[in-house]
């Protein structure tokens, strides 16, 4: 209640402070076009009164209109408002009593005359009705505007205010419905995928029981059960990875030559990797990593893979790139090869378009990066490492 009550006091403090501010610089202005009227006035009277003289007395001497000048300012009116001071034989008058006006010529004399300051303060000193009509119009104005820039500025924080709230309902709102949206391209892509190796395994368990003693038949289907099961692993494992954020933890050095190898293996491709590359890091997030990108490069028809490094320079620190190159169909023309790290993006018929997308994000985890290029035969991925995360042995 102080607060309110303090405001517009406040205002209207302020709003009289600039009216008294507005008020004496309009009289100041006033005051100085007063001071050069009166100035003017006294000047032309002394001018006339020594024009007449001359007039009247056409045989006057220079000291003789002087003299005429002198005693005309003492005996008239003039008397209690300038005084003549003869610049050779008087002394100049004391400047807080008296101010310069100007200097009458004649001949070879002269004349100087001073304006009575105590006259002239009187002719100024007086506030008018007009100056204080200004001021209390100005001090009105002020305290008008304030308090419609004060409402004014209320209103837009309210609105401000107002417009935060309905942001951020409206963000949530949406931070739901995509995350409905998620959750269902999650379940139709879980749904699509499971269907097939289950429909897989489904039909070999029901011809399993008259095939069982053909030897051949077995092997083959415990080899495609496996596949498929694998599959169905992997895919749990990319769709867990996917709904968390990716923590490294229990890092340790990681040889990636049979660590690559025994994933090539699983996916039956050749692999070629003259060297021994070592990488500090998450063996389970980094075997994810490799899973995907050979899994990738299966589908897309490789037998082989090829493994190179390089160094450079990323920024400010040193960085080791590890290469891999695969002899696949590569990446369709026409596609943005950069918008394949993009979750539920894929140019496959099968797949749930979240490989690369996790690939990246674990190189991210282990501030890394990847990029994708073509190649003339298959696909090219580097995955960018810094150099004290690698140890290379030839």
């Amino acid at each position: 209640m102080l607060k309110q009550l303090l405001r517009p006091i406040s205002y209207l403090l302020v709003s009289l402070l600039i009216g008294t501010i507005a008020t004496l610089v309009l009289d100041s202005y006033e005051n100085i076009a007063v001071e050069k009227k009166i100035r003017n006035e006294l000047r032309k009277e002394i001018e006339d009164a020594a024009a007449s003289f001359k007039e009247f007395s056409r045989t006057s001497t220079p000291d003789e209109v002087l003299l005429f000048l002198r005693k005309f300012s003492a005996s008239t009116a003039l008397g209690n408002k300038i005084i003549a001071v003869s610049p050779d034989h008087e002394k100049k008058p004391e400047s807080k009593d008296f101010t310069f006006l100007f200097t009458y010529k004649e001949g070879y004399a002269s004349i100087d005359y001073y304006i009575v300051n105590s006259f002239l303060q009187a002719e100024l000193d007086i506030l008018e009705t007009p100056e204080l009509i200004f001021g209390i119009f100005t001090t009105i104005f002020v305290f008008a505007l304030i308090v419609l820039y004060t409402e004014k500025r209320k209103h837009a924080e309210s609105i401000q205010q107002q417009f935060e709230v309905k942001n951020a309902e409206l963000k949530k709102v949406l931070e739901e419905h995509e995350a409905q949206s998620l959750l269902g391209r999650m379940v139709a892509t879980l749904a699509h995928e499971l269907k097939t190796p289950i429909a897989t395994i489904s039909n070999l368990v029901q011809i399993l029981p008259t095939h069982i003693g053909d030897e051949k038949f077995t092997d083959r289907f415990i080899m495609l059960t496996k596949d498929e099961l694998n599959r169905t692993q992997q895919l749990i494992n990319n769709l867990l990875a996917y709904g968390k954020e990716i923590t490294i933890g229990n890092e340790e050095l990681v040889d990636l030559a049979p660590f690559i190898a025994g994933l090539a293996a699983q996916n039956a491709m050749q692999l070629d990797i003259p060297f021994s590359v070592e990488v500090y890091g998450d063996r389970f997030y980094l075997g994810l990593l490799f899973e995907n990108l050979l899994r990738n490069s299966h589908e897309a028809g490789a037998d082989k893979v090829q493994v190179k490094v390089s160094t450079g320079q990323v920024g400010n620190e040193s960085s080791v790139s590890i290469l891999l190159e695969d002899n696949g169909s590569g990446f369709p023309v026409g596609v943005d090869i950069s918008t394949l790290f993009n979750p539920f993006i894929t140019f496959q018929s099968r797949g749930a378009g979240l490989g690369l997308y996790l690939a990246n994000k674990i190189a991210t985890a282990h501030n890394g990066k990847m990029s994708l290029y073509r190649l003339k035969q298959g696909a090219g991925v580097s995955i960018s490492l810094p150099r004290e995360r690698t140890m290379i042995h030839a």
